[in-house]
């Protein structure tokens, strides 16, 4: 079945991609070459091994096969530039393709070496930690469900104890008290997943009760209401709860298929409720003009990155691990890289992405993206073996849902910034920690 999947797409892409390329004025060989072979490339990786239906490493290719393949190549042809940044040229695109193929070719390099790498007794030991043998106490799962509230209570106080403000991340029916940004950064990153931490844990034990179960259930799905929160707050919290409760989307290619179909479906439609009114109409279905907008903009930001040599020497990957310092005590604290690059490139708009690899960039150039690279080969390779080889068939393990959830927040991760990113896997962990 791999085989069939890799095939079809092989077939299917290329094809695609030229017939849009011929509509327009803009089509360039190198360019569409360079773009299919990262597709392809990306392509075959997510479906080559269908004894592993989903790993980081999996998520690393959907990451690169839609924010630096599929949307990369679409922009380029219709000249799409966001937030008033200066046009990228076609040699340019080029150039990004090539340096891109070098990046998955280092990766995958590494990557491979990694994987083979004997685990080592403390490291079997330290998991191990995380299996839950015994059932639970009266005691543990009264704590468990006083977690849960307070969870459920912060996030409620935090929309004016508003039941529908909790349901809607922005819009009309949006109100709030937090008070400032750090308080924001408290409960969102730290009180709203410990609902999900708990419901979570309890689902792993060996023997639960139903009703327990029901409560954790409504009091998580209220306080992370997929439709009230980020999407890729959204993502990271349910993907744990479906992979751990759908069976079926744990085998074969059944979980790349569902994350592309979700990435083309639901990534869209959440996006309606950013800023919901009454009045609005909702839109679902499938939207290949969203790869034309500011969703999408991590490979023209990393290109203006690269081409216009924005390099602070680590000043912004010191700003990502002293993230929870206040700036009231550093004022001169970094910004995030994406509004970093938004005020150096002179942009209208300061939200916007930094993938991981610029991090890399903007803070050593190109070896920068060769340490970054070879870093986060390290750590997919060696949680994705550990998982794989020791947790896989232990159900009442809770490394599982740290791996689940970190398949999630690397999505997030790669397509940055990674001060923002960061702080919120931080706040997630910590959660799980709880």
């Amino acid at each position: 079945m791999n085989r069939v999947f890799i095939l079809i797409f092989s077939i299917l892409l290329p094809l695609l991609m030229y017939s849009i390329g011929n509509i327009g004025d803009l089509f360039s060989n190198r360019v569409f070459i360079s773009n299919i072979i990262i597709q392809l490339t990306c392509v075959f990786f997510i479906f080559k091994d269908q004894s592993i239906p989903y790993s980081l490493n999996k998520i690393l290719y959907l990451f690169f096969l839609f924010f630096f393949g599929i949307a990369p190549y679409l922009q380029f042809l219709s000249g799409s530039v966001f937030f008033g940044a200066r046009e990228i040229k076609e040699d340019e695109y080029f150039f990004m393709n090539i340096l891109i193929l070098f990046v998955i070719a280092v990766y995958q390099f590494s990557y491979s070496i990694f994987l083979k790498k004997k685990k080592t007794l403390s490291k079997l030991k330290f998991i191990e930690r995380f299996t839950i043998n015994n059932k639970l106490t009266k005691t543990q799962v009264l704590f468990l469900l006083a977690l849960a509230m307070l969870s459920f209570y912060m996030i409620f106080r935090a929309n004016n104890f508003s039941l529908l403000s909790m349901l809607f991340r922005g819009g009309e029916f949006k109100e709030s008290i937090i008070e400032n940004k750090a308080s924001g950064l408290i409960v969102f990153r730290l009180f709203q997943p410990l609902s999900m931490m708990c419901l979570l844990y309890y689902i792993s034990t060996r023997s639960k009760n139903a009703f327990i179960l029901i409560i954790l259930s409504l009091l998580t799905f209220i306080a992370c209401f997929p439709l009230g929160m980020a999407r890729f707050s959204a993502a990271a919290l349910y993907l744990p709860l479906i992979l751990m409760t759908v069976p079926w989307i744990r085998k074969n290619n059944i979980f790349s298929i569902t994350f592309i179909l979700g990435l083309l479906l639901l990534f869209p439609f959440l996006n309606n409720f950013r800023h919901y009114s009454e009045n609005q109409e909702i839109h679902f279905g499938f939207n290949f003009d969203m790869f034309n907008e500011g969703h999408f903009d991590c490979f023209q930001n990393f290109t203006l990155v690269v081409m216009d040599d924005i390099v602070t020497y680590g000043r912004q990957l010191l700003g990502v691990f002293l993230f929870w310092i206040p700036r009231s005590i550093w004022p001169n604290k970094p910004i995030g890289s994406g509004a970093f690059i938004a005020e150096t490139e002179g942009f209208y708009f300061s939200n916007v992405s930094c993938s991981y690899f610029a991090e890399g960039y903007i803070n050593f150039g190109f070896l920068g993206i060769v340490f970054f690279t070879i870093m986060l080969s390290y750590i997919t390779a060696r949680l994705d073996k550990y998982y794989w080889t020791i947790v896989y068939q232990q159900k009442n393990n809770y490394f599982r849902v740290i791996y689940f959830l970190l398949i999630g927040m690397l999505f997030f991760i790669l397509r940055g910034d990674l001060m923002s990113s960061f702080a919120y896997t931080v706040g997630f962990l910590i959660s799980i920690w709880f």
